[in-house]
């Protein structure tokens, strides 16, 4: 992923993680000049076009989510690189670590660090599920914690389908399967108390430094979450407070409505944890008393003399110790009846939230746990969009009884005419946006020889449409002019001189590159044999081009075929006035084979001293037998 920039806006500057589902990058985000984190998907998500459909759904749902412990969504996006199709999400960039990795290294943490971070995590689900959205893939590996100590939760945008892909996908979401909860595992439809489950198990993993099952494989851990009940985590860590351990036992309740019923509710017994006990100082009686030390006279009347008024104080505190026996019982009593009539029947029904929903989903939520609904009216709304319940009576957590009417406000969102946001840049739109309740959505760019660089060419929804507050506007933004490529066309350079085929490239545009030099048998010495883009193809100015050029031919291939003039002096021996010289060339074997010279001489050919001059030529390293009258003179060399 080196080296490329998606939507010609997000520079790719190194991979930083990878999960079941996605590879996380750094990036730049070039228009906006900052650091994001960019999530693309598999490939085997990416060819799955249901998957994409809800993929891009939910991940719409959680670019809405906005709080400090929820990792922001900037852009959900896709492009087509190197021919394949990439699908990503443009994230907050949280300089820090994972959770899980922060618990690989300590191994257990601090009461106060566990019960810090599962406040800041349920914040987080606190604040999704009252937006509609649960998360349903709760992990230490989704929870990053920053250079301050801040915990931020990732991935809701694919947690929704995520969970649609864990039966195809089983071996990508082992790591997931450890944190389900037993009715996620079950294949029922799960709510809040799930992810409360899920926070569950990721705080005993920061208790003990384990989690709460484990098996050889993802269905023995799925069956253990059904029907096993884990140890007790006091058990294995023996520093773990008795209120952290109670509250982490209860999360991993099997039965959901023996959990905490919200996460509002974790988040009040957690911070009644942080809550320090300090050693009770001695009573007053443990006390020992100083006398002061003054007459004799002074210092008995102070210990031993007592008044009446002593006396019936003595006696009242006889009387009250008599009396508060029966105070207890008849406190005790009044509490008994008050438990009695303020404890909840087994009968009785837990108010779901339904806020944010769509009206015809509340109904059906409601009549599923046997509640009715009733529209009590609908009321103009900022916040909420139109025809999602905006206020319910009761409200969720409550028990009552079976058949109990929920009283619902629909909102009727509010509509306001869409701004033109041409011209402006994406800071100025934004505050245009946000004055009548609007936001930016996704942003694009594209080049433009009309709309200067970093201002909006066009948006949608478009000029003074009618849309309900809370939409979201996409804009795409001037890149500026593109830049003109001009092209040619690459010259013959093969069988060229080399300086030459410099002079043919820098005429038509083009550049060299790297130049090899290569011997050849068919081209001679300093002539191009080849090169890197054929002729006749249209490249852009100024591309570059690799030549080979020709060194010649093998030095051991010139050295055989190289002629010589043989000059070979030879004294004779021979009565005779006339003489025949032959010159036979021989094999490697020795053997005679070609007759490379044959003459007749006589005496008058001889020098002074007999000798004979013979001259003739031959190739070099030839072995050549001189025979003069038949009679053998030695074997040669042509050196």
């Amino acid at each position: 992923m080196e080296k490329i920039i998606l939507d010609n806006r997000y520079e790719i500057i190194e991979q930083v993680g990878v999960g079941g589902m996605a590879k996380v990058y750094k990036a730049k985000d070039r228009l906006l000049d900052r650091i994001v984190a960019i999530k693309v998907l598999k490939d085997q998500y990416a060819e799955d076009d249901e998957f994409l459909k809800k993929f891009n759904n939910e991940a719409q749902s959680a670019a809405k989510l906005n709080h400090v412990n929820i990792v922001n969504v900037y852009d959900i996006g896709e492009d087509m690189v190197a021919g394949r199709k990439l699908y990503y999400i443009v994230m907050e960039y949280v300089e820090g670590t994972t959770l899980k990795d922060l618990i690989d290294k300590e191994g257990r943490l601090s009461n106060h660090d566990i019960t810090d971070y599962s406040i800041q995590i349920a914040q987080a689900l606190k604040s999704a599920h009252e937006s509609g959205i649960i998360h349903r893939d709760i992990k230490p590996q989704n929870i990053m914690i920053d250079k301050y100590g801040l915990a931020k939760v990732t991935d809701f945008g694919i947690a929704r389908v995520s969970s649609n892909a864990t039966i195809t996908y089983t071996s990508s979401i082992l790591g997931t399967v450890h944190y389900i909860s037993p009715e996620q595992a079950k294949g029922k439809i799960v709510d809040e108390k799930s992810d409360l489950y899920s926070l569950g198990a990721v705080m005993y993993e920061m208790a003990t430094g384990r989690v709460p099952f484990d098996a050889d494989n993802s269905v023995g851990i799925a069956v253990m979450h059904i029907q096993d009940k884990p140890r007790d985590a006091r058990a294995i860590n023996l520093s773990l407070s008795d209120k952290l351990n109670s509250i982490i036992m209860k999360l991993l309740e099997k039965d959901p409505s023996n959990r905490y019923l919200s996460a509002k509710d974790l988040i009040t017994a957690l911070e009644g944890n942080l809550v320090m006990v300090k050693e009770t100082p001695p009573s007053d009686t443990a006390r020992i008393p100083i006398r002061v030390m003054q007459d004799k006279k002074e210092d008995t009347e102070a210990i031993y003399v007592s008044s009446s008024d002593d006396r019936d104080k003595k006696k009242e505190k006889k009387k009250s110790i008599k009396i508060w026996p029966i105070a207890l019982l008849a406190l005790l009593l009044v509490l008994l009846v008050a438990f009695l009539l303020t404890r909840p029947s087994k009968d009785k029904i837990e108010v779901p939230t339904v806020i944010n929903l769509n009206q015809d989903m509340a109904v059906r939520e409601l009549e599923k746990r046997g509640l009715k609904a009733n529209i009590s009216r609908t009321e103009e709304s900022d916040e909420y969009d139109e025809g999602k319940v905006m206020k319910q009576d009761p409200n969720s957590s409550v028990l009552v009884e079976p058949g109990t009417t929920v009283n619902l406000v629909i909102s009727e969102g509010r509509e306001v005419n869409v701004v033109d946001l041409s011209g402006l840049n994406i800071n100025n739109a934004e505050e245009a946006l946000k004055e009548i309740g609007l936001s930016i959505g996704r942003t694009t760019t594209e080049y433009s020889d009309t709309v200067e660089k970093d201002m909006i060419i066009r948006q949608d929804p478009k000029p003074d449409s009618k849309v309900q507050t809370g939409t979201k506007v996409d804009i795409v933004i001037s890149s500026g002019p593109e830049e003109k490529i001009e092209n040619t066309t690459v010259p013959n350079l093969v069988g060229v001189e080399e300086n030459t085929a410099y002079d043919l490239i820098n005429q038509f545009g083009l550049s060299a590159r790297n130049v090899e030099y290569k011997e050849s048998e068919e081209y001679e010495e300093g002539l191009v044999i080849s090169q890197s883009i054929s002729e006749g193809t249209e490249v852009a100015m100024g591309s570059a081009i690799d030549l080979v050029v020709s060194t010649g031919k093998k030095e051991e291939e010139k050295e055989e075929n190289q002629v010589k003039n043989v000059d070979l002096r030879l004294t004779i021996n021979t009565e005779n006035d006339t003489f025949n010289v032959k010159i036979y060339k021989l094999d490697e074997n020795k053997s005679r084979t070609d007759l490379m010279y044959n003459e007749d001489k006589s005496k008058q050919d001889l020098t002074e001293d007999g000798v004979l001059n013979l001259n003739f030529k031959a190739i070099l390293n030839t072995n050549f037998e001189v025979v003069i009258d038949d009679e053998s003179y030695g074997v040669y060399t042509v050196n």
